[in-house]
């Protein structure tokens, strides 16, 4: 028993023993290691750094590099938008000449008008008119005639196409009701415009290629001509009233002036208010007063005898 207890701390220090033994043999072979590759615990923290700090210049050498590309980009981009804002700016605007329009007035007027629509309608037509009639300043006697264009195709990109609206599309632009029959008789041509007298008066002259044909055909459109009118006939006279229009049933009457037969509308004191004549078999003369009627008459019967 005594022998026992004697060996029993012999143990515990042969076990303690072992233990230094691994550490030394760790820590030696540690040492053999770094002996052995030349290197020290200093050196080899050196070293790590040394392949930090190079990875961390590639990292930011390239993130540079794409933010120069970047750079780059973004002025030639902002450039180029300049370039192109620059260009249209500063390039000279080309000259675009409108086309001539080769009139054939069917009358003598001192003073002409051209009306131009780039896309013509009747509230278009009529608002333009209506200008023009309130800063009319022609002296008494004279004649303006007013001529409705409006644009057209034209294969020359330095010129602006330029068209007539003749008398066809300008009875459809305003709502003519107006047969057929009387349309196809009518010539293209058309003279519309303004007498000036103590006030302006409207006229309205028709060329037509058979006297037969049109003249039953004037005498239906007598129940709507005032009507029709009534957008580019633009006046102070009753007959254009639109609750006069609503209200009233015009009659036409015959009368004679310079001895050609007249329709006309005739107020209570026998003054006209409306009336169209032949003034000969291929002429309509449409207007509001006997003075106008007369002077169309005239400058129509000059025109025939100079030619």
């Amino acid at each position: 028993m005594e022998l026992d207890q004697t060996q029993q701390p012999n143990n515990k220090e042969t076990v303690a023993e072992k233990k230094k033994s691994s550490i030394r043999t760790y820590q030696s072979d540690l040492s053999k290691i770094v002996k052995n590759n030349n290197l020290s615990a200093t050196k080899m923290v050196i070293e790590e750094e040394s392949k930090r700090r190079k990875l961390f210049k590639k990292v930011s050498t390239e993130t540079k590099k794409n933010a120069s590309l970047i750079t780059v980009s973004i002025i030639l981009i902002v450039a180029g938008v300049i370039s192109v804002f620059l260009l249209n700016i500063l390039k000279p605007t080309p000259t675009i000449k409108v086309q001539e329009i080769n009139l054939e007035p069917i009358i003598y007027t001192e003073y002409q008008k051209d009306l131009f629509f780039e896309a013509p309608s009747k509230a278009k037509i009529s608002k333009a008119v209506q200008n023009e009639v309130s800063e009319l300043n022609i002296p008494i006697g004279s004649m303006i005639q007013v001529y409705f264009t409006k644009r057209s195709t034209t294969n020359d990109e330095q010129q602006m196409g330029k068209s007539m609206i003749e008398i066809s599309e300008l009875t459809e632009l305003l709502d003519f009701r107006i047969s057929g029959t009387l349309l196809r008789f009518l010539e293209p041509n058309m003279s519309f415009g303004y007498h000036s007298t103590t006030e302006n008066s409207p006229f309205l002259i028709l060329k037509t290629r058979s006297f037969e044909d049109s003249f039953p055909e004037m005498l239906k459109w007598e129940e709507t001509i005032l009507e029709n009118l009534q957008s580019i006939f633009i006046e102070d006279n009753p007959v254009f009233s639109k609750d006069r229009l609503r209200e009233t049933k015009y009659q036409f009457k015959d009368i004679v002036i310079k001895n050609k037969d007249t329709r006309a509308i005739l107020d209570g004191g026998g003054k006209i208010l409306f009336v169209y004549s032949f003034s000969d078999k291929n002429t309509i003369v449409i207007t509001t007063n006997k003075t106008t009627l007369q002077e169309v008459f005239d400058r129509l019967s000059n025109i025939y005898h100079t030619r």
